[in-house]
């Protein structure tokens, strides 16, 4: 049957409906995909996922100082739509971050936000901090973490107790403070933005068992310390951040630092290059090996000894919270040392300097194979092979003070071990950076090299140490103690 002419005119205009119906709805769709940077017809847009939040750095409170908060949100499927993390106290939630992703599309978002509880006017209490994460899915799934903060603004105080400290560049000195008001999460001296932690005194001394709010600190003097522009103060700070600091009284003196230089010839460079190298290819140490020999052997020197220095910290990074050792130290071997800490060292090959540097120890250099002494009690820390240093011993006494035995032939200490004063821990030798007999030696605290001389002595020691112990004992027990 033959459609009239009214029929073909009306499905015709069916037709145009439709083709503009689309057109409009096409145009919509395209808009709406331009706006909101999502795509309707994948599978993302009806995904029901929700994002994934993590708190990276959270506080344990929040304090009198800023603290950081550290933030991360992720999606996998249909990406970020919003991110909004505020802290609530008594029903007054306060925005410390929101931010919307319209006009961009992000899977990952990582926030640094500092949170200042007295900027916020927050009250001492518990506040509670929210993070809450959208999605651009059809369902714009949500996450969100809580977390209840404790709010505390009292800061602890501290209080010095020895009243003088009298150092020199490259020794050690040691002070007792009370730290009152709060248990500090860690406290110490604080000295060219380093911090030597102190420990509880009643580990020093039986007489300090009963004042838990007494604490000692050993630190060093380092070599490189300027009076005129550094200083040393002591700080504390307590599980939720509130910090402070106290200046105590010390005098730094100076001194004078000899030079030394060492010239190797091409046979000894050589060797040491080679040994030097198959370390470093052993141990997975990046370093140039190739060209002129006194290039590449500063190269490895240089390479090696930062890495020798790196698995000495990590040997030491527990440092034992107990007095290990017993009076002033003693010497290794029985001879006297070839050189003084903190001399300033130049190692030459032919015309080029291959090396400068301070001392960081001292070296005994012996006729024959000699029995090492540890020099006074402690633990093993680390026992076995470095680059520069060798076959090498490294021993905790307590408090942050270690002791470094290096360039051995061999080692009779394991990992672990307690060693007594004047026990054998291993023999002399030419490991290492080494081309004659001997031991290299050093002390540490804190990790930082310090001149042996001052805990080879007997009167400094005396001086140092344990007249300040006495003197505490008498302020602070009242009486010469147990």
């Amino acid at each position: 049957m033959k459609q009239s002419s009214a029929e073909r005119g009306l499905s015709a205009y069916s037709i145009f409906l439709l083709l503009v119906a689309g057109g409009i709805i096409g145009t919509g769709v395209f808009q709406f995909m331009k706006f909101t940077h999502t795509n309707p017809f994948s599978a993302a847009f009806i995904e029901e996922t929700a994002p994934v939040v993590t708190l990276d750095e959270s506080p344990l409170g929040i304090g009198a100082d800023a603290v950081a908060l550290k933030v991360s949100v992720h999606d996998s499927g249909s990406g970020l739509d919003e991110v909004i993390v505020r802290i609530s106290q008594r029903n007054e939630p306060k925005e410390l971050l929101r931010k919307s992703y319209k006009d961009e599309h992000r899977l990952d978002e990582t926030f640094q936000i500092p949170l200042n509880g007295k900027q916020l006017g927050l009250r001492e209490g518990n506040a509670e901090l929210q993070i809450l994460a959208f999605d651009r899915s059809l369902w714009s799934n949500g996450a969100s973490i809580s977390k209840s903060l404790p709010v505390n603004f009292a800061k602890p105080s501290i209080v010095v107790v020895t009243p003088q400290q009298n150092g020199v560049l490259g020794g050690s000195e040691l002070v007792f403070y009370k730290v009152l008001g709060k248990t500090p999460r860690l406290q110490g001296v604080v000295s060219k933005s380093a911090l030597y932690a102190g420990f509880p005194a009643k580990e020093w001394d039986p007489s300090f068992k009963s004042y838990d709010n007494l604490y000692v600190a050993l630190f060093p003097i380092p070599v490189d310390f300027k009076a005129e522009k550094d200083s040393m103060k002591i700080v504390a700070r307590d599980d939720i951040g509130n910090s402070t600091w106290a200046p105590f009284n010390y005098r730094v003196h100076d001194r004078r630092w000899s030079s030394t230089r060492t010239a190797l010839n091409d046979q000894n460079a050589e060797r040491l290059r080679e040994r030097l190298a198959t370390y470093a290819k052993g141990a997975g140490i990046q370093a140039q090996s190739s060209g002129d020999l006194a290039s590449s052997l500063r190269d490895l020197l240089r390479a090696v000894t930062a890495s020798d220095n790196a698995l000495i910290a990590e040997s030491l990074k527990r440092p034992e919270p107990r007095k290990l050792w017993t009076g002033p130290f003693i010497k290794p071997v029985g001879s006297a040392p070839g050189n003084s800490f903190g001399d300033i060292r130049t190692v030459t090959v032919g015309s080029a300097e291959i090396q400068k540097a301070q001392a960081p120890g001292v070296r005994f250099p012996v006729s024959s194979r000699t029995a090492v002494m540890a020099t006074n009690g402690g633990q093993v820390t680390f026992s076995g092979e470095l680059g520069v240093l060798g076959k090498t011993v490294v021993i905790d006494h307590g408090f942050g003070l270690s002791t470094v035995y290096g360039n051995l032939s061999e080692t009779s200490a394991p990992v672990g071990a307690l060693v007594a004063k004047n026990q054998p821990i291993g023999r002399t030798g030419n490991t290492g950076f080494a081309v004659t007999e001997g031991v290299h030696f050093e002390i540490r605290l804190h990790g930082v090299p310090v001149s042996p001389n001052e805990w080879w002595d007997e009167r400094w020691v005396a001086d140092h140490i344990d007249n300040k112990v006495a003197f505490v004992r008498t302020e602070v027990v009242g009486g010469a103690g147990e």
